[in-house]
């Protein structure tokens, strides 16, 4: 969607790599060697880079790949001074979601200026800091890496802003021939960032299940290099996590709070709550006896609520800290890498910080231009029936199909689902309507746009980024009077379909030009990193001149329909597929401004998800005998939803955690 999970991925990869861009010693003085590189989405080779030299001096990259009929294709130049950093660099062609790029930096009689769609301005060279552009490709790599291993301490300071320190190097023999090393960088995201280096200090690879970068040639070996940075990484969160989590030796006792109850909508005054061990073992009007066996916390004029869902996510080991700091104590999972049932095991013992991992669905497409990057690609119905067969056989519960499947594999594969008692959701395959879907088994759809195409037409080929341009289009025109609209509603109720409508996502899509801000995120941009920031004001869809209201009402079409499924009791679940944490507070705020009153809202992200989920015996409200994953804000979200933001203190499974700890960890200022 607008910051698809490969999208928000690349985009953090592209940043941390071209944000990190490393250099060293005597390593200036070899040879330039022009270097290709393959990339692989998935697994399946999606694009390329290309790094050369100029005849004079500069260097040219060229870079692209293909996600699903988007990705970017650029086209750089760049020249270094003697002092290894940039003096010139200028960025040519289209990002990921296809609209223009042309960016530049040059220093001009001593002052640095930078210039994009999305941003610029200037300050005085001070000869040094090394320039990290917004849409930067792979290729500046093998310069940074050389200036900063020649650094001081290994660290240097970035234009616009920020620094970047190689933490560690770690030495690879791959094969028993191939020396590699694999960096580890802080300064320009959340957690620290990994590439692969080669003998010559040249950028070597970057690999993931979902996305891999590597030189040409050395394909092979890049399911070698997967594991050995993910098991840094994880160390790295391991260690971190550890220091973050308060395990309670005592009973906790929250006293004078004010409850929400997720079942009526009420709020509770002035509670004593008692927690023992993961569970809660009483709830009191009067006051419980305070002695030196409990932990106690003052819940005057806060509200304790049940840990909040987010039903839609692509979850990796990072995401946790902003989980729960932002209160998400559960998510459900629709689509990931392999490993998935590992990450769900760590988060769901406490081993990392993050949230329960509720509902693992398996992603299921068919095979072509435009399928899924992860999960089972398929090629006949034969292997999707299979597929979902060794989900099951996984601890999985749920199929999510995606837009490459045949219309007529649906009912079969519904079929074999639910003979497993698994759900089945997704995208409505591409030349079949939602209405079809819903009558061939679906249980539930994701993304508000597939419910819009419902009513334009059944030949709009949806594996492309025509499922997201033909609403902003045409989606204002949609009449919830209209008797299709009203039939569809009723099967939609007849069904019991739940719908996922992720909503907020189509607001930065289809409103947000380059140099905006998203608007799911401005409330809280100024609280990340300045170089977070930066990926935040690329803007969406390439708007047309003159057509701005009209993509911008065809997303005020999308909050419509979402009140209207409310009015017509259609079952809605809060799923963000965004950024964690902060995006399913946007998402709640959107319900609001739909029209949805707040106390539904957090019944709908507390109680309807933990039913939808399958784990409302324990959780989903405040109630004795329910699993202790409460958090405590300091407001009233009731009154003002906005308030949800503002969580005190986070308790998952009877352990604590401090929202503003847990930010101050990856760098994000907290809540004031």
């Amino acid at each position: 969607m607008n910051k698809s999970p490969i999208f928000v991925l690349v985009s953090v990869v592209l940043t941390m790599v071209s944000c990190q861009k490393e250099a060293k010693k005597s390593s200036y003085d070899l040879p330039y060697t022009d270097l290709e590189y393959n990339i692989y989405m998935g697994g399946k080779l999606a694009g390329y880079q290309k790094s050369s030299k100029t005849d004079d001096g500069g260097y040219h990259y060229s870079f692209e790949y293909n996600d699903r009929g988007r990705g970017p294709s650029l086209d750089e130049k760049v020249y270094l001074n003697d002092n290894g950093v940039i003096i010139s660099h200028k960025i040519i062609g289209h990002n990921y979601l296809k609209d223009t790029v042309n960016e530049v930096f040059n220093i001009e009689n001593g002052i640095a200026k930078w210039k994009s769609s999305s941003e610029q301005g200037e300050i005085e060279f001070d000869n040094n800091s090394f320039f990290s552009a917004i849409n930067g490709s792979f290729g500046t790599s093998d310069l940074l890496i050389k200036k900063l291993l020649a650094a001081d301490n290994n660290e240097i300071q970035m234009l616009p802003s920020g620094s970047i320190k190689i933490t560690s190097i770690d030495n690879h023999k791959i094969n028993d021939s191939i020396n590699i090393r694999l960096i580890e960088f802080t300064g320009q995201s959340f957690t620290p960032s990994y590439i692969w280096v080669d003998k010559n200090d040249r950028f070597f690879g970057y690999a993931s299940p979902w996305f891999t970068c590597i030189q040409k040639g050395y394909d092979s070996i890049a399911k070698q290099l997967e594991p050995l940075q993910k098991q840094k990484g994880e160390q790295y969160l391991k260690n971190l996590s550890e220091s973050l989590v308060e395990i309670p030796s005592k009973k906790i006792l929250i006293k004078n709070v004010n409850i929400f109850d997720a079942k009526t909508g009420a709020s509770i005054p002035n509670r004593f709550v008692l927690i023992n061990k993961n569970r809660i073992e009483k709830i009191s009007k009067t006051e419980i006896k305070q002695d030196s066996d409990l932990y106690v916390i003052d819940g005057t004029d806060k509200m304790l609520l049940p840990g909040l869902f987010d039903m839609h996510t692509h979850i990796s080991d990072t995401d946790g800290i902003l989980h729960l700091a932002a209160g998400i104590t559960s998510v459900r999972d629709l689509g990931n890498s392999a490993d998935l049932p590992e990450l769900k095991e760590k988060f769901n013992t406490n081993q990392l910080v993050g949230p329960r991992i509720q509902v693992m669905s398996g992603f299921i497409d068919k095979a072509g231009p435009y399928a899924g990057p992860t999960g089972s690609i398929i090629n006949t119905l034969e292997e999707g029936l299979k597929a979902i067969k060794d989900y099951h056989s996984k601890g999985y519960t749920q199929i999510k199909l995606y837009s490459s499947i045949e219309p007529d594999w649906v009912k079969p594969l519904a079929d074999q689902a639910h003979d497993l008692d698994m759900r089945v959701s997704g995208h409505i395959p591409a030349f079949m309507l939602a209405e079809q879907a819903v009558k061939n088994g679906y249980d539930e759809i994701q993304h508000a746009n597939m419910l819009a195409l419902n009513f334009l037409s059944d030949t709009i080929d949806t594996r492309q980024p025509l499922r997201f341009s033909m609403v902003a289009e045409h989606g204002h025109n949609l009449d919830f009077n209209s008797k299709a609209f009203k039939d569809f509603i009723a099967l939609l109720k007849e069904k019991n379909t739940v719908i996922d409508p992720t909503v907020s996502i189509f607001d930065g899509m289809f409103t947000a030009k380059a140099g905006d801000a998203d608007p799911s995120f401005y409330k809280i941009l100024d609280r990340l990193p300045l170089s977070v920031q930066r990926g935040f004001y690329s803007g969406g869809l390439p708007i047309p001149n003159g057509k701005e209201d009209q993509y911008k009402a065809s997303y005020d079409k999308l909050l419509e329909m979402v009140n209207e499924l409310y009015k017509n009791e259609v079952t809605i679940v809060p799923g963000t597929d965004a950024m964690a944490g902060f995006g399913l507070h946007t998402e709640l705020e959107n319900y609001v401004k739909a029209g949805i009153p707040a106390t539904e809202v957090l019944k709908i992200a507390t109680a309807v998800s933990a039913k939808v989920a399958g784990v409302a015996n324990d959780l989903g409200v405040v109630e004795e005998g329910k699993l202790a994953d409460l958090i405590l804000v300091d407001g009233d979200p009731v009154s003002n939803i906005s308030d949800v933001r503002k969580v005190e203190l986070t308790i998952k499974d009877g352990n604590i955690y401090i929202p503003e700890k847990l930010y101050d960890a990856i760098g994000v200022r907290a809540f004031k």
